[in-house]
């Protein structure tokens, strides 16, 4: 596996977080979604979708997007950010969100989840952001533990998601205070 790298993900970069998306949701959610699901995903669909999120960042002032790459520019990974979505986590005190996280599993377990954590939550200090959540599948659970490790707390909001013509239950999680993940020593 080569070195990875971290760096801002811009608009050309659309196809590479689609590829990374679809591959990571075929490997991590197999036990939660049937086949047929995860088989419809489409990679031109998500680039179409990733390039509207490129373009609506110039109105979310806390919107950024991170690329996980190797050594020869391959993208291994993926997260973004923004303002916050859910009107009950905003009603709480949770200005901004993480709103994606995805790395291949070939990319997992080498800093790199921690290093977008922490990157993400510099961006949204930097913002004015003071405090973030995040949604996760209820029943994935390395995700819960990922978030768990990095200090994230249950908020007491959970809900539905519908996707791919599926209802699958999530929960969020948050960080009252970013300073501890801008803090966290990463690889």
């Amino acid at each position: 596996m080569p070195e990875l790298r971290i760096r801002p993900a811009i608009f050309d970069d659309a196809e590479a977080i689609a590829r990374v998306l679809v591959e990571a949701w075929r490997e991590s959610y197999s036990a939660l979604m049937p086949p047929e699901a995860l088989a419809s995903l489409d990679v031109g669909e998500q680039a179409a979708r990733w390039r509207e999120v490129f373009l609506g960042h110039g109105e979310d002032v806390f919107g950024a997007a991170f690329l996980v790459t190797g050594d020869g520019g391959e993208a291994f990974g993926f997260a973004a950010c923004g303002r916050q979505r859910s009107p009950r986590l905003l009603e709480i005190g949770y200005p901004a969100e993480f709103s994606s996280l995805y790395l291949l599993r070939r990319a997992q377990r080498r800093g790199a989840g921690r290093g977008l954590m922490r990157l993400m939550a510099a961006h949204l200090a930097d913002k004015g952001a003071s405090a973030a959540s995040v949604w996760a599948f209820r029943d994935h659970r390395d995700a819960l533990s990922f978030y768990e490790a990095l200090g994230g707390e249950r908020t007491g909001v959970d809900g539905v998601w519908s996707v791919l013509g599926l209802t699958l239950p999530d929960v969020s999680y948050g960080w009252r205070n970013l300073a501890p993940l801008i803090d966290a020593h990463v690889q």
